[in-house]
């Protein structure tokens, strides 16, 4: 199987449908729901800082949704060498070498900024 730029796919632009692309916004409400879920027991518990560290979890789940989502990329698909256009789950090979190391170089581009805006956004609620 060849990739398929027909249907959507973009090596290292666009690896996700309109229906993978709204179950990634629905991720990143649940994460939004449930940090504040933690925020408010955090609150409620007078949580001294350390503990204040549990913030981070749904803060990346809710993070990683929203960047997926903006990005019309799954970083799990791009780093396995798949894609998912249609929405039914679906999931294509990327057979290119060259669409797959440009999927992989995206995929670790999204984690990075996960990671960092989890870290950051944890920080700023330790810090106050």
């Amino acid at each position: 199987m060849e990739d398929h730029p027909e249907e959507g796919y973009i090596p290292g632009h666009c690896n996700l449908g309109e229906a993978e692309i709204r179950r990634r916004m629905k991720i990143g409400w649940i994460g939004v729901v449930l940090t504040i879920l933690v925020f408010l027991v955090l609150e409620i518990l007078d949580a001294t800082r350390p503990y204040r560290i549990f913030i981070l979890p749904p803060i990346a789940f809710a993070l990683s949704g929203f960047i997926q989502a903006r990005h019309r990329f799954c970083y799990l698909y791009g780093w396995a060498g798949l894609y998912s256009t249609t929405g039914r789950k679906q999931f294509h090979k990327v057979e290119q070498q060259e669409s797959a190391s440009k999927d992989r170089r995206t995929a670790l581009k999204i984690m990075s900024m996960v990671l960092l805006g989890s870290l950051l956004l944890t920080a700023l609620y330790m810090i106050i």
